[in-house]
Order: structure tokens, then C-alpha cells, then sequence
């Protein structure tokens, strides 16, 4: 099974702060180094020839060796962090140049910060360029599976050339990223959204925990968890099936996949808002969302209403990927062999969402349009995350220990089925 990669954006995968953490303790120990190296080279002296092997002067030079690379250390850990700040303003300023005149605005001053930086360091902009130059291509595991399985029939090249543009598309289109304050456009549909079971629950203590919770191929849709907390509040939590097919796949059908990712309201989201609001969520209330490749969209919509506060999301094979803004954790797994996350277009090139927000990525290497999308896989994929020592573990981890603290959950699931569209009701 292939490890996971955890990353802040498409070509940022390591969290600065951590880095620029770590070049203090190691300044720290630097610092204790050259203290005993000054204490040695004083016995040295107070000892002279009286000590077989020059006195202390060998330890002296050992603990100079550890104070030099101490120091490279710590310089090369502060380029690295000074590296990847400069490519993320690269990659705001590309995002404001692309917004309208206020954000056109930020574009100098952003620049003027990239140069401050690279000339704070030449070796940063150096490893910063090639960063850019080397950031993951979403597309490649899949248009090399795409090469194989189709070289037999001698559409090999066409393949991959027909998903290299699409790639291109998707990227100049924008449609897979979603930007800070994007908002659904057209009357949402009406739906029917009827209780299918209700029962006590328990709060998710891990990610895959929150995994196993999103409606598969069984019963209903959508998964609501109320939780009461011990002053009293109340907070929610939502779970969302991806796609449905077959006679009667409800909200979650192809339309709404369609509808929804063209930036249009569709009954999957309208159908979860209901369930929300029928399992007692009232605007502002916390809910936390999460969801399987349709179903993550929604949850991602759901975050950039603001309707709701949301202070975290976690994504399964999400075709897109929002901006949600500083508040939200984002936890967004991708497999480099699944074709759904690729209309994300290989999402934002820098972190987005609150400080451990994060992108987690593995090959589960099937054929690209079978296993890899299932949810079964990406449950693996967070267990895998669960026993991971990365640092931005702790921030996914006190939020769910926060619901854990809940002195009851209410389960609540729901079955949906399309309603009368708004302009038909209001046709009488």
C-alpha cells in the first residue's frame, strides 16, 4: 500500500511555521553546542600537556563541528520556510491579477514582498523557483495508467492528449477552484427530505472514524450528528453520500453533480440544508462537513455560503476545492489515480483554509476509473493519516477531541427525493 504525502497546496508541502520552529530549537541547540565548545577549549588551556592526546582540545574541535553544522542547518531550514513564502505570494498575486480592480490592487504590493524576500536570501528564490518548476502534476498517474490500458487499442496518445486538455481547461475555466466568498447562483429546487432512522450516537474520535460515517450505497443520503454540549449549545455535524445511479438515486444524481459544479444550486445542496434544519441547525450554529466525492462538493459549498460557521471540512475525492477561509481546517484527501478530484484542476497552488489545513494524497494504483474513487479506499487512506506523526495532525485532532466532550449526540439520517423546482410551485 503506498504511503501518504501530506501538503499545504499543489506546490506547497511543508507548513513554514514548522520549519521556521524548528530553526529556533535548532539555534537553541546551536547555542548550547558553543557553550560547551567555549568550556572545553577553557579546560584545554587550564590542562596543557598534562592530559594524554592534547588535553580537551579534541572534544572542543567535535563540539566546533556541531555548532558549524548546527548553524547550516538552521540557515537551510529558514531559506526552505523563506522558499515557500515566496511561492505563495507568487500565487496570490496570479489570483489577484485574475480578480477585479481591488484585487489587481494587492498585485504590486505582493510583488514588492517577493522581491524583499528573494533578496533576503538568493538561495530561497533559488529553491523557490525550482519548487514551482517541480510542484506535482495531478495528471500524470492517471494519463500514465490511461497510456497503458489504452495501447492495445492505439488510442494511447489520444487519451492523454484529450485529458491534458481537459487538464487545461479545467485550470484557465477556474471552475475547480473556488475562491473566498464564491456564491451558488439560481432558485434552489425543493426536494423532499424525509427521516430515515434516528438513534444515540457518539462523537468521531479520528478521521477515519468521520470516514465510516458517510453514507455508502446502503440507506440514506445525508448524515446529521447533534451534539450537546455541556454549556448547554448546541453544535452538528454533517455527512454526505457522493453520486447516486440507478432507478431512483434521489438528490444525489448526475444532474445535481452537474449543476452544482457549474456554480449552479442544486437539490443534493438544497436537500442537505434541509436536513440540517430539520435536525435543529439554525444559521450561524457550528457544524462540521464533510462528504464523498459529490458529497464533498456540497460540503464545500456549504462552507463558502457561511450560512453556518463551519470549523472544519473534510473532503473525500472532492472535485473541487474552496477557499474557505482562515477559520476552517480543511483536510482534503485525493488519490493521484482517481479522475474526480482532477476537475479540481490540481486545486490552489498555496494553503488555504485555517494554519494545518492540509491535502493528503496516495496512489492507490488500480485501473484510474475503478477503485481509487470508492470510499472504501479513502477510509484506508485516513486511517493511514490517523497514525500520522505530521505536525497538522494536532489541530484535526483537537477539533474532533472538542465534540468528544459532548454530553450527548442524536444521530439523525435522511432519505431525499426531487421536489417541485422553485418556478414550477410558483406556477401554481
Amino acid at each position: 500500500m503506498a504511503e501518504i504525502e501530506i501538503r499545504g497546496g499543489r506546490v506547497v508541502a511543508v507548513d513554514t511555521e514548522t520549519l521556521r520552529n524548528a530553526a529556533a530549537q535548532t539555534e537553541l541547540a546551536v547555542a548550547d553546542a558553543d557553550t560547551v565548545r567555549a568550556g572545553l577549549r577553557s579546560a584545554d588551556r587550564l590542562l596543557g600537556s598534562a592530559t594524554i592526546g592534547g588535553g580537551a582540545a579534541y572534544l572542543a574541535t567535535a563540539a566546533g563541528a556541531v555548532v558549524e553544522r548546527g548553524q547550516e542547518l538552521a540557515r537551510a531550514l529558514r531559506d526552505t520556510a523563506t522558499a515557500y513564502e515566496i511561492v505563495e505570494l507568487q500565487a496570490r498575486a496570479a489570483i489577484a491579477w485574475h480578480g477585479d480592480a481591488r484585487d489587481r490592487g494587492e498585485v504590486v504590493d505582493l510583488a514588492r514582498k517577493v522581491a524583499e524576500l528573494e533578496a533576503s536570501s538568493p538561495a530561497a528564490a533559488e529553491a523557490a523557483r525550482q519548487a514551482v518548476a517541480d510542484a506535482p502534476d495531478p495528471f500524470a498517474t492517471v494519463a500514465r495508467e490511461l497510456w497503458w490500458t489504452t495501447l492495445a487499442s492505439g488510442l494511447a496518445p489520444v487519451a492523454v492528449g484529450a485529458l491534458r486538455w481537459g487538464a487545461a481547461e479545467i485550470r484557465d475555466r477556474g471552475t475547480g477552484t473556488l475562491p473566498e466568498g464564491s456564491r451558488l447562483l439560481g432558485k434552489p429546487a425543493r426536494p423532499t427530505v424525509e427521516l430515515a432512522r434516528s438513534q444515540p450516537g457518539s462523537a468521531p474520535a479520528t478521521v477515519a472514524d468521520v470516514a465510516r460515517r458517510v453514507p455508502g450505497g446502503g440507506p440514506g443520503v445525508i448524515r446529521v450528528e447533534r451534539y450537546t454540549m455541556p454549556d448547554g449549545g448546541r453544535r452538528f455535524a454533517l455527512y454526505l453520500s457522493g453520486t447516486r445511479f440507478g432507478e431512483d438515486p434521489g438528490t444525489f444524481d448526475w444532474s445535481s453533480n452537474v449543476a452544482l459544479y457549474d456554480g449552479m444550486r442544486s437539490s443534493s445542496y438544497e436537500a442537505s440544508r434541509i436536513a440540517l434544519e430539520k435536525a435543529g441547525a439554525k444559521p450561524g450554529d457550528s457544524v462540521m462537513v464533510s462528504g464523498h466525492s459529490q458529497g464533498a462538493m456540497v460540503a464545500s459549498r456549504i462552507a463558502l455560503e457561511k450560512e453556518y460557521e463551519v470549523p472544519m471540512i473534510v473532503g473525500f475525492g472532492n472535485p473541487v476545492q474552496a477557499d474557505v477561509g482562515p477559520d476552517t481546517l480543511q483536510v482534503d484527501f485525493r488519490h493521484r489515480d482517481d479522475v474526480v478530484p482532477l476537475l479540481a484542476g490540481g486545486g490552489h497552488d498555496a494553503q488555504i483554509g485555517a494554519p494545518g489545513s492540509m491535502v493528503v494524497e496516495r496512489t492507490v494504483d488500480p485501473l484510474p476509473w475503478l477503485n481509487s474513487h470508492q470510499m472504501d479506499e479513502y477510509t484506508a487512506t485516513s486511517e493511514m493519516l490517523d497514525v500520522s506523526t505530521d505536525p497538522r495532525m494536532d489541530a484535526v485532532r483537537d477539533r474532533l477531541a472538542e465534540l468528544g466532550t459532548a454530553e450527548s449526540v442524536e444521530v439523525f439520517v435522511y432519505d431525499t427525493a426531487e421536489g417541485v423546482s422553485a418556478s414550477s410551485a410558483d406556477a401554481g
